[in-house]
């Protein structure tokens, strides 16, 4: 680490910056002012402090503001910090091999030691097994089998930090809605990149808890942007788009935004500036920016251009179409590669002074220069022996009027076409007519299953397990 980019961590994490009683934190109707915060980390940097040794530091809360403040206790102490925001299965905290477990309460708790010690690895392995820098960890998905853990590094979150193509005007200091979960990289965006330009994180509640409370949050803190998963847009315009109505800049991430959506956003009334991001969670958070225009009308949302400190490299993508490209991604926003058994197992490929990453998905580029998303290079899955274009048939779909989206899903028990209709789609089962022979021309073997909303993870993202595990039990009841 360079010693500006020292000096720029400390701007961050140092006590310097907290001592001051402006809030920073909202959460359940509860304002906690830096100095809160800071209380708090101490608490977890003491607790640190008594493992001598350790170098990864698991992190469980009861509230958002456990996981902020005990992320900042845990950089303090010069460690990696490990969110388990009870998302994690135990395969994916082996790939970090914890040295210490702690669990934070928020300091609105009630008397008593508001962090606890929980476990303690009897073996920890050699403090150097990650390089220096490496200060946190993102979490893949998933989908693609077991979740992989990234190393973030404090250039990583600094560049994201200082990144001007994910700012929004403001009259001062941000104010950002929260909603990410901690376990995953757009916490990063939601929380300390707010924080570290001398704003504030205000937590929203999820959809399914009490998204009735957005409009008063958004008006009394005077939010400025949120980060939703387009599953989550996609459910709240189409139920109740006035809670959206009070923030003015709205940022997809996570999963494809889809025309339709926007469409019904516009159709609903919502004035908000709606931006589509893209970026693997290898990059940080994101590596590219579209700002949708008002009269947008394109099949596809592009995922735009690139955030600057990124560069992108557009490659032949093997069997696929020449004009389609294979993504790869380098810069500051770049992480540092995958861990496993608490070990920096896969470094990712340096070029140039610059870490690289090879996204796997496709593009098209725009005249403009834009990037399309195209699906990936194995979006072609094997039904019954035959190979269908995932991505092609989604797309297909959700250019029917009356369907907001679609996912197609497999498993052991077969594939399934997920098509979420709009509230104002026509009639159902004239809808089903037209759709069922879309289906039916990429495979017969793929079943047609619509739902009037994708049900979500605590992150945010679609919940396939329990789509497919209700198409599946639907099935076997019409038997």
């Amino acid at each position: 680490m360079t010693g500006a980019e020292a000096d720029a961590w400390q701007d961050v994490i140092g006590e310097h910056r907290w001592r001051s009683a402006g809030t920073v934190w909202v959460e359940e109707e509860v304002e906690y002012s830096r100095e809160q915060v800071d209380a708090l980390a101490g608490a977890v940097e003491r607790a640190v402090g008594r493992c001598e040794g350790a170098r990864v530091v698991c992190l469980r809360a009861d509230t958002r503001l456990g996981f902020f403040a005990g992320q900042l206790g845990v950089w303090r102490a010069g460690c990696v910090a490990v969110a388990d925001d009870g998302s994690l299965a135990a395969d994916a905290l082996d790939r970090v091999r914890p040295d210490l477990t702690l669990s934070v309460r928020g300091t609105d708790a009630g008397e008593g030691e508001p962090v606890q010690e929980v476990h303690r690895a009897p073996d920890r392995l050699p403090a150097d097994r990650i390089p220096a820098d490496v200060v946190a960890v993102n979490f893949t998905s998933g989908s693609t089998g077991r979740r992989k853990a990234v190393a973030v590094t404090r250039g990583n979150l600094l560049a994201l930090f200082g990144c001007r193509g994910l700012d929004v005007p403001t009259d001062g200091p941000p104010t950002a809605g929260g909603f990410a979960a901690p376990a995953f990289d757009g916490w990063w965006f939601d929380t300390w990149k707010a924080v570290a330009a001398g704003g504030r994180v205000v937590r929203l509640p999820h959809v399914n808890e009490d998204v009735f409370a957005w409009p008063e949050l958004a008006e009394r803190y005077r939010i400025d942007r949120v980060l939703l998963p387009a599953a989550v847009i996609t459910t709240v315009v189409g139920a109740m788009p006035e809670c959206l109505a009070g923030i003015p800049w709205i940022f997809s991430g996570g999963e494809q935004f889809h025309t339709a959506t926007y469409r019904q956003a516009r159709d609903a009334g919502l004035a908000n500036r709606f931006v589509n991001l893209y970026g693997p969670t290898e990059a940080t958070f994101a590596t590219h920016r579209y700002d949708l225009p008002d009269g947008f009308a394109a099949d596809a949302i592009p995922i735009g251009f690139p955030l600057d400190g990124c560069e992108q490299t557009l490659l032949p993508a093997g069997d696929s179409p020449d004009h389609l490209r294979h993504l790869v991604v380098s810069g500051p926003l770049v992480c540092a590669g995958y861990l496993d058994e608490g070990r920096l197992t896969e470094p990712f490929p340096t070029r140039a002074a610059r870490t690289t990453y090879s996204t796997g998905d496709l593009v098209q580029q725009e005249p403009s220069g834009a990037l399309v998303y195209a699906g990936r290079l194995d979006s072609q899955i094997k039904v019954n022996g035959s190979r269908v274009d995932t991505v092609a048939l989604q797309t297909a779909a959700t250019g029917l009027a009356g369907v907001l989206d679609c996912r197609v899903a497999q498993d052991v028990r077969g594939t399934v076409a997920f098509v979420h209709l709009a509230p104002d789609a026509p009639d159902e089962e004239a809808l089903r007519g037209r759709l069922e022979p879309l289906v039916r021309s990429f495979s017969d073997a793929i079943r047609l299953h619509l739902v009037h909303a994708f049900p979500t993870k605590a992150g945010g993202k679609i919940d396939f397990p329990s789509l497919l595990d209700d198409a599946h039990t639907e099935r076997a009841g019409n038997r």
